[in-house]
């Protein structure tokens, strides 16, 4: 698999990622920073990792946030380019695969941002942002360490096979290791389901991606003690290629990169040698690392994969997608803007962050103007002009940019959901136009999409970008 991996991490409200070629590893935040001679906006101080004085960088005071962080926050160790900083997170809350697709790649009008893109996490839909390590490592003032010796160590290392990145994870009292490139995604275990397929290793089965998928207890797949009721909260998804699996977890610890440290095991001494590579020392102990090879061919976990099954999504007139081809199916954003509402993509332009700022207007319903790309885009509350009141806004606000020939409208709308295929469309609409926008969503048609049982208005940005006073200039001239 070639998508891109990410680590996530939790940073008050806010659900961020970071892709695992750019963080090194993850370490506890020291009680007490070092401060440094240098006065730079969210540098905290510094902290000895291992040979480097390793300069710290904080989001809150950059980000207004005023809330109080917990005390057992942690350190991400960034890298780019062979420099790295340390940025303080709340915590790590597992790895993620993101295919390209999936990810939105953000714009501003001026300056630079913090993050490049973000993208739909798990069954919730939630949205992440992904740092972007070259302007984390670009902050004005904030110094960065050459990491070369420690990367050269560590390319030498993976070089010869020995330095997997490692997702830690806790069973119980028991702590194992995943090799980062064995696990698809990381989520929240909260409905474990009985199943026909429940016994032995098998626990039962969980949603997952609109489908049943077994979840295996891990501790037993490896001949220790199974793990109690109370102890299956998180599940770590592997994809092996028919079909997928849910490892049950406790939780997640850290992600570190293992370097030589992983020392192999006796084959005498494993109840199953061919899933476990070796052993990982810990401050506190050692746990078993996971074999990622061995996981992904072995015959039991292959068997449960094999018989993933579609979820039932409901029955009823008009909720069945049976003989739509979702693979061409037109696609669709997603957004809340007062109710949830959808639109063809192909009528938005681009998907942009919220304005730090706008030229001010004296029209009603046009909260003011920016310039993007050599337009003059008038910015436009669409829950206002859906007669909603907006929500506060959010980490998953955004502009949807809308283009008529030579002139673009921004809709603000509350928050971005996604990006899904639609499944169904009313076929009894009457298929008149929208010619008042406060009536916009009424004279709208409903659709499914996919995975989904709940209908949403059609909303055409194009046709209320006319109504509103957006000209189609090819059309004018036709």
């Amino acid at each position: 698999m070639t998508d891109a991996v990410y680590g996530l991490l939790g940073l008050g409200e806010l659900d961020l990622a970071l892709p695992l070629s750019a963080l090194r590893e993850v370490v506890p935040r020291p009680a007490a920073l070092a401060p440094l001679p240098v006065s730079a906006p969210g540098l905290a101080g510094a902290m000895a990792l291992r040979s480097i004085v390793l300069p710290v960088v904080d989001l809150r005071p950059l980000l207004g946030a005023a809330d109080q962080a917990p005390a057992d926050q942690v350190v991400v160790v960034v890298r780019h380019e062979h420099r790295v900083i340390g940025l303080v997170v709340d915590q790590v809350r597992g790895v993620a695969r993101v295919p390209d697709a999936d990810l939105v790649p953000f714009a501003t009008a001026s300056g630079d941002l913090l993050v490049s893109h973000a993208f739909l996490l798990g069954e919730e839909r939630q949205p992440v942002s992904v740092l972007d390590a070259a302007q984390l490592l670009g902050l004005p003032g904030v110094p960065s360490v050459s990491d070369e010796p420690a990367a050269a160590a560590v390319e030498d290392a993976r070089a010869t096979g020995s330095a997997p990145s490692l997702t830690l994870v806790r069973c119980g009292d028991q702590v194992l290791a995943l090799d980062v490139d064995a696990i698809h995604t990381t989520l929240p275990l909260i409905e474990l389901r009985p199943s026909v397929l429940t016994a032995g290793d098998c626990l039962g089965t969980t949603a997952f991606g609109g489908r049943e998928v077994p979840v295996v207890d891990p501790m037993t797949l490896v001949g220790l003690p199974a793990l109690g009721a109370d102890d299956v909260r998180a599940g770590v998804v592997l994809d092996l290629g028919v079909g997928q699996v849910v490892l049950a977890v406790t939780d997640l610890v850290e992600l570190r990169a293992a370097g030589s440290e992983v020392l192999p095991v006796p084959r005498f001494a494993a109840s199953r040698p061919d899933l476990v590579s070796g052993m990982l020392a810990l401050d506190d102990g050692a746990c078993l690392v996971l074999d990622g090879p061995g996981l992904r061919s072995d015959r039991s976990l292959l068997a449960l994969a094999a018989v993933n099954t579609d979820l039932d999504i409901g029955s009823g007139a008009g909720d069945s997608a049976d003989g739509v081809d979702l693979t061409r199916a037109p696609a669709y954003v997603t957004y809340s803007a007062g109710i949830g509402l959808a639109t063809p993509l192909d009528q938005v332009v681009e998907i942009l962050p919220p304005p730090t700022s706008l030229t001010p207007s004296a029209v009603a319903d046009v909260l003011g103007t920016v310039v993007h790309r050599g337009h003059a885009v008038p910015v436009l509350s669409l829950a206002r002009l859906l007669g909603h009141e907006p929500a506060e806004p959010g980490p998953s606000s955004c502009l949807l940019l809308v283009e008529l020939g030579d002139e673009q409208v921004g809709f603000a709308v509350d928050a971005l959901v996604g990006i899904e295929p639609r499944s169904w469309s009313d076929p009894e609409h009457d298929g008149r136009g929208l010619v008042e926008a406060r009536r916009a969503v009424q004279d709208s048609p409903l659709i499914r999409l996919a995975g989904g049982t709940r209908l949403v208005p059609d909303l055409d940005l194009r046709a209320l970008a006319r109504v509103v006073g957006l000209t189609d200039l090819e059309e004018a001239a036709a």
